[in-house]
């Protein structure tokens, strides 16, 4: 009884000693093994159209993570519980005796069975989650067996996850994220962009906005158990904060009509590529922006890198013959012709030494709108040798070549558009019909703006405006209504543009083929066609440009590239609810309305 008492003595001491003098270090040493600072993601911005409709939103999923070394035990120990052999069944003597033993054993040999069965179908079902071979999951637990984290599958569906947690296997916990989702599939895969696997945008406008999207997140201390479960949330420590919406210019409905019109054109004519730029010339907003092939980012195990390229954007190419009508405008502005002015192209070629340029056909002497309805080269390098290189290079400036057009993209060419003092007499005269400079797609489209606005170039954006931006005034607008005027020339019956006509509607534009420059030669096999317009004539709105990239059957923008402008622009007008200008009882009333600028109509 002594020696009872004294080791009792000794344990409630031990006790005292425990709870009064070491309470704050075992504390401590218990919130490290189950105290834990968790991160709490921030929901995601949306990118929304410029109706406020989704093109890109979150949704809560479930990542599953485990430690691999307390898996892979619990997966043994039920392999072995359920593999134990139990003997014969006893005797008829013995089983009275040992009945209960043996049915107890039993019983726990069927649900270690069962158990382990579900842990193998949970380990199945994640392979087939992630589209897995059977048996890949296993192998990949096997080889991170010394570490302690380790992802079973990342962002599955909040039953799918369940269903694993209800497994109650140790080791096994959840973490909640949110997966983007794009609406607009491929359609507007280019422009979007898209998320990596761990939220951060790396394509398009979720890597252009991420900082914006994105957020911040916040920070909690909780309590797990011994298996990993959250058993209760402690305190916050940061609060999360919500990633902002985005707004974009973007018109969901011509962004679906322009890319569904490129991708059947680009499917017929067997072409390499195109692209579609749909802006709105008063305020600079882009309206649509499709390129073909494009990309799916709601589906990620097909995702090819070469298809990511916003071509409208970061590819850069001659212009070819859609820079015409900037050469006229410039020699305008130059004050070296006049609308009325006529080219004397005779006999249809000119020699620059072992250089020649030269139309299809002797066109002898014809007005500037003949000279882009027929798109001669030969008069657009007579127009741009009237001028002095200084002057033709600082159109071009102003109207945005060599310079990035700062749209809210990332990857923006600037183009080239080398100086002027090193420009000789062949430069300025290729320069005026297209070659020896290059622009982006959205480049060439935005120098067309000024045409449509007055002679106003207004700041490309994808952005969405409250209110307009400070436009550059780049040109008169006496020489923006002309060369306008002349342009509609173009899609008249004769002219190079006559599929881009639009029923009820005035456009006014050019076609263009420039040919590619391969391995220090142009290629006559390989070119891009494009058409770039203006609608609706008499009061502009739309500037819309396509750009088919070798196509193997039409080798020119009239008959490549218009007939998707044509298409492009009708509904795109429609569904803005412009008026018709084009119409029997709007033609008398626009022309009286029209000042007269000499003969340039």
């Amino acid at each position: 009884m002594l020696a009872l008492l004294v080791v009792i003595g000794i344990l409630m001491l031990r006790a005292a000693w425990l709870e009064i003098f070491q309470q704050e270090w075992l504390q401590q040493q218990a919130d490290k093994r189950q105290m834990r600072v968790v991160t709490v993601p921030a929901y995601r911005g949306m990118i929304t159209d410029r109706n406020g409709e989704p093109m890109a939103i979150s949704s809560p999923v479930s990542s599953l993570w485990c430690n691999p070394q307390d898996l892979l035990k619990a997966q043994e120990d039920l392999r072995h519980q359920a593999a134990q052999v139990m003997g014969d069944a006893p005797s008829a003597q013995a089983k009275a005796a040992v009945k209960e033993a043996y049915n107890t054993a039993r019983g726990e040999r069927e649900v270690a069975a069962e158990k382990l069965a579900e842990l193998d179908e949970g380990l199945r079902h994640i392979e087939q989650e992630l589209e897995m071979q059977p048996g890949e999951l296993s192998k990949k637990l096997a080889e991170a067996s010394d570490k302690q984290f380790f992802y079973l599958g990342r962002q599955l569906s909040l039953e799918t996850a369940q269903s694993i947690l209800d497994l109650d296997l140790p080791g096994v916990a959840v973490t909640r994220e949110y997966r983007r989702y794009y609406p607009l599939a491929e359609t507007a895969g280019h422009v979007v962009g898209m998320t990596n696997i761990d939220g951060a945008g790396i394509e398009g406008i979720e890597k252009a906005r991420n900082e914006q999207l994105a957020g911040k997140r916040g920070k909690t201390r909780v309590v797990r158990d011994a298996k990993g479960k959250l058993v209760e949330s402690v305190i916050s420590m940061e609060e999360v904060q919500p990633g902002q919406d985005v707004q974009l210019s973007i018109d969901r409905r011509i962004q679906y009509l322009a890319y569904k019109e490129l991708k059947t054109q680009v499917s017929l004519l067997n072409a390499k590529a195109g692209s579609v730029v749909v802006l709105d010339a008063h305020t600079g907003e882009i309206l649509a922006m499709a390129n073909v092939p494009s990309f799916n980012p709601n589906n990620r195990k097909e995702l090819q890198a070469y298809l990511y390229r916003n071509r409208a954007v970061t590819d850069k190419s001659e212009p070819g013959s859609t820079i015409k009508p900037l050469t006229i405008a410039a020699a305008l502005e130059a004050r070296v012709i006049g609308p009325e002015v006529e080219i004397n192209t005779s006999p249809g070629y000119i020699n620059f030494g072992k250089y020649r340029v030269k139309d299809p056909r002797d066109y002898g002497s014809i007005s500037l709108p003949t000279l882009l309805a027929k798109s001669s080269n030969v008069g657009a390098s007579r127009v741009a040798l009237l001028m002095n290189a200084r002057d033709q290079w600082m159109f071009l400036s102003r109207v945005g070549f060599g310079r990035v057009p700062g749209a809210g993209f990332s990857g923006e060419t600037s183009g080239q558009l080398g100086s002027y003092t090193q420009w000789g007499k062949v430069d300025r005269a290729s320069h005026g019909y297209g070659y020896g400079l290059s622009a982006s797609l959205l480049q060439i489209t935005h120098a067309y703006a000024p045409f449509a606005a007055n002679g106003v170039l207004m700041p490309a954006t994808i952005y969405k405006l409250d209110k307009p931006n400070l436009g550059q005034q780049v040109m008169s607008p006496d020489t923006a209504r002309a060369v306008l005027r002349m342009m509609e020339a173009v899609v008249q019956k004769g002219g190079t543009g006559e599929k881009a006509m639009v029923d009820g509607y005035r456009i006014a534009g050019k076609t263009g083929t420039a040919y590619k420059y391969i391995d220090g030669k142009y290629r006559d096999d390989r070119y891009l066609t494009s058409f770039i317009g203006v609608a609706p004539a008499s009061s502009p709105r739309l500037v819309v440009a396509v750009q088919i990239d070798e196509p193997k059957i039409d080798d020119s923008g009239g008959r490549a590239s218009a007939p998707v402008f044509a298409k492009v622009m009708a509904e795109a007008l429609r569904l803005l609810d412009v008026p018709p200008d084009d119409l029997p009882n709007t033609k008398q009333a626009v022309q009286q309305s029209e000042p007269k600028t000499g003969g340039a109509t």
